[in-house]
């Protein structure tokens, strides 16, 4: 394959997503570096992670992109895998794309709309994909009409908060107004019609620069660790039929995306409830990577204007993932049995941390997995009184 000339920045927040995206791009040879926001971690510790550089804010990453990298022949390529990172790429769209090829929407202002839950989904529902019935909640507004249980998620990052919660379901109108009494006045919520699912799907692609959206697969998810996470389910080729590929192609050429992405629904009676759509890179593409698709270099490859239909972007038939340090929370929770548990981690061959050929960021993770599953139990039932008490002494994000 040809040689790419562009250097390759991956900008991010050093979490197991970055620790994917080093891996699935650094055992090609990439000019690749890792521009942290935040202290470099267990992904910095991957062999494929040859060069890295702490900031201390998005915009001190910001002025560091464009100090270093303006005379460059080749502009760098750049892919990240936050949402408050790739708002931030789209804000100063017209002075970043000078001097780098970006992810995001090519009409500026697009990814800072439709990262918005609320927004999102009016355009899924626009566009014909099924949704759950959704409006939009603040504190003070009324809560008439409301069908329960109902969901609660905050409908985008605020930058410099900590969000309240990654959602709450509300059993009664009760519940919903203690839940809005401990959240900032300026927080923006959706509130959704509760889907009883059983299960979750994440359809993974990416829209390439030839206009091509190439889909790699599903992840069927049926448990979570404390930590919002998925900790198992199976990737596969097959994608169900109830999730209309057509139309998220539709949604990605409404609003101009070229880039990562991936959308979540929940799988209820045969249909699939559109959740959202995370436009950037997922912190399941090492699953999909696993299994046998690496889209992350194809969007690389098609970045850099050169052919990518040699690397291989599509999931090779049905693998098993397993959370392989918290999923143990569902037996510790009572959720599984441990017997289950055994047999699950048995059949699985797709890994959140785990690399035979790059074991130091597994080894630095599992050293603090008891202090993290505390915090995961801790913070799942009592964040939103955390977060509440932070900001009132002024302890942002």
């Amino acid at each position: 394959m040809e040689r790419i000339e562009n250097k390759v920045i991956v900008w991010s927040i050093d979490d197991f997503n970055t620790l994917g995206l080093m891996r699935e791009l650094g055992q090609s040879d990439l000019d690749l570096v890792f521009l942290i926001k935040g202290h470099a971690g267990f992904a910095a510790k991957s062999k494929f992670c040859k060069h890295y550089i702490e900031t201390d804010s998005i915009e001190h990453g910001y002025r560091y992109l464009l100090e270093k990298y303006k005379e460059e022949s080749c502009r760098p390529i750049i892919i990240t895998s936050s949402d408050e990172i790739i708002t931030y790429i789209d804000q100063h769209r017209a002075e970043l794309e000078q001097y780098f090829l970006l992810p995001g929407s090519t009409r500026q202002g697009n990814i800072e709309k439709y990262i918005d839950k609320n927004e999102m989904t009016v355009l899924a529902e626009k566009i014909g994909i099924l949704c759950p019935r959704s409006r939009e909640l603040r504190k003070g507004m009324p809560v008439d009409g409301i069908s329960y249980p109902c969901l609660i998620k905050p409908s985008h990052q605020k930058p410099g908060h900590y969000n309240e919660f990654k959602f709450k379901i509300c059993k009664n109108e009760a519940a919903l107004r203690r839940t809005l009494h401990f959240v900032r006045p300026d927080s923006v919520f959706i509130l959704q019609e509760f889907i009883p699912k059983k299960l979750d799907l994440l359809v993974y692609g990416s829209r390439m620069w030839d206009g091509n959206t190439v889909i790699a697969g599903a992840f069927v998810r049926d448990r979570w660790a404390d930590s919002g996470s998925s900790s198992h389910g199976y990737l596969s080729e097959e994608i169900p039929a109830c999730a209309d590929l057509s139309k998220i192609e539709e949604f990605l050429e409404r609003i101009e995306y070229y880039g990562l992405f991936s959308v979540e629904y929940g799988l209820h009676d045969g249909n699939a409830y559109f959740f959202e759509i995370n436009l950037r890179n997922d912190g399941t593409s090492h699953y999909f990577y696993q299994a046998g698709a690496n889209l992350p270099l194809a969007y690389v490859y098609s970045s850099a204007g050169l052919d990518y239909s040699q690397i291989p972007t599509k999931v090779v038939g049905k693998r098993w993932f397993v959370d392989e340090l918290y999923d143990v929370e569902n037996v510790l929770l009572g959720k599984i049995s441990r017997k289950k548990w055994k047999q699950d981690m048995g059949e699985a061959s797709v890994f959140k941390y785990q690399d035979k050929d790059d074991n130091e960021p597994y080894k630095m993770v599992k050293k603090g997995q008891v202090r993290q599953i505390l915090q995961d139990i801790i913070l799942k039932r009592f964040r939103i009184y955390i977060v509440f008490v932070l900001e009132r002494f002024g302890l942002r994000k």
